[in-house]
């Protein structure tokens, strides 16, 4: 038998070495890493450095294949045996595997295939993560200087808009020229009030430090009687909003949008300008998206009250009934720096559990607006259960005080990096019957 064992083995080293040398960039590793990578690795992210070519793959092979190996990259926090989404940055382990033998065989270029490079790369070239351009891009009229003093700040900034005519959204997305330093932006958006002028102020606002009077440009829309149309935001990891289907809302010919911005400390001068993306459908809207946001700064009480104490890991819970028959489409968690993990679930009046989301673990660096591939039926008087556990000793990196000091959590929107939150946004639209088969991962 061992006379024929020599030769079989020859032959698979054979195979194995010409198997190796037959995968190459063009034709195996560039789909994985436009589709899994690209998507953050490109200019105008916030990420070191690019993921578009041959060579900005080649000359990183090493590296990529360590944050790979340790399952630090891709980035996707949810837990896939709980709950699937749409756009999971996962990779097989057959895919990590082609791309190790891809590497060790010497990063073979192979023959470019220029049209399909093409058809992947060519959303990233453009000013947006969707795949086609924008119906109406509406911008801040005055840039915002963040000075480099190392301090937070909270900034409103009012964005009028005017079109020819009402319009249905079908995305929309935000876009700025510098992210790095933006903890999050919420953004609201709301018709012209009739006797105000839309274009009046427009200058940026920052709490503590301007005048009462640069805040009055924004009281007819947010003291006033006026009916926010949506709401939304930006949170780092988040790419855009898309409403299939029958689903979205209408933009209206006249009005503004509100952003609030919470900026990081910097600590050199910076300049930021945004941008809100909408892309339109000439389907009509029979269902408007609407938003609740449970937990901190929403409805619902955090038991026991989010006081977190030094050198102790806590579990904190909040609930909340829905009030009619709904169907998710979205769910957005969020916490801040002491966050360790993050359970969403729901359970219906006949004692169903359905998973919404689990992150075992927590990073503050990725979040994102998570899509059902299917639309989620949630029935009237289902209670939805949101768990959070935090981890504030000197174990957690990302503890930001040492030693470890009492955090506290509030309903205060305006709060710092360094409380803590406990939310979960949910974006869903009335109940219609066979919602639940409903795919709704189709781009726009």
């Amino acid at each position: 038998m061992s006379r024929y064992l020599f030769p079989l083995l020859v032959i698979a080293s054979v195979y194995g070495k010409i198997h190796a040398q037959s995968i190459t960039f063009y034709k195996d590793i560039a789909p994985i890493i436009y589709t899994r990578c690209t998507s953050c690795h490109h200019p105008g992210e916030n990420t070191p450095f690019s993921l578009m070519s041959y060579t900005d793959v080649a000359k990183r092979a090493d590296f990529i294949w360590q944050v790979i190996k340790r399952g630090y990259m891709p980035p996707w926090k949810p837990d896939t045996a709980y709950r699937h989404f749409c756009g999971e940055r996962v990779l097989s382990s057959q895919q990590v595997q082609l791309i190790k033998e891809w590497i060790d065989s010497g990063k073979q270029a192979g023959e470019p295939d220029s049209a399909r490079e093409k058809q992947y790369l060519a959303r990233f070239f453009q000013d947006t993560k969707l795949n086609r351009p924008p119906d109406l891009s509406i911008q801040m009229e005055h840039p915002y200087q963040i000075k480099g003093d190392n301090k937070e700040r909270f900034v409103f900034v009012k964005i009028p808009f005017e079109i020819d005519s009402p319009r249905n959204v079908e995305a929309i997305e935000f876009v700025a020229s510098n992210l790095r330093y933006i903890h999050h932006v919420n953004y609201a958006i709301y018709p012209a009030v009739e006797g105000v002028d839309i274009h009046q102020g427009g200058k940026p606002a920052t709490l503590d430090e301007d005048s009462p009077s640069a805040f009055q440009q924004f009281d007819p829309y947010l003291k006033g009687n006026v009916q926010m149309i949506h709401y939304g935001g930006w949170i780092p990891g988040t790419s855009y909003e898309s409403f299939p289907l029958d689903i979205g809302f209408v933009l209206p010919r006249k009005g503004v949008v509100i952003l609030t911005f919470h900026f990081a400390p910097s600590p050199v001068d910076t300049t930021i300008t945004a941008a809100l993306h909408f892309f339109f459908k000439q389907t009509p809207i029979r269902r408007e998206i609407e938003t609740i946001s449970i937990g901190s700064g929403g409805i619902g009480n955090i038991m026991p009250p989010l006081l977190i104490l030094p050198n102790q890991i806590d579990s904190f819970e909040v609930t909340a009934e829905t009030s009619k028959d709904i169907s998710l489409l979205y769910v957005w968690p969020h916490m801040h720096l002491l966050g360790k993990s993050f359970k969403a679930f729901a359970v219906t009046p006949a004692h169903d559990t359905i998973h919404l989301i689990y992150i075992p673990h927590w990073d503050f660096s990725w979040q994102d607006l998570y899509r059902f591939p299917h639309l989620i039926y949630l029935p009237e008087g289902s209670i939805v259960h949101v768990i959070g556990v935090y981890d504030n000793t000197e174990q957690n990196p990302r503890n930001p005080f040492h030693p470890p000091q009492m955090i506290f959590g509030d309903t205060n929107e305006l709060m710092k990096t360094t409380d803590e939150m406990l939310t979960l946004i949910l974006l869903y639209v009335d109940y219609h019957m066979g919602d639940e088969h409903v795919p709704i991962c189709n781009e726009p």
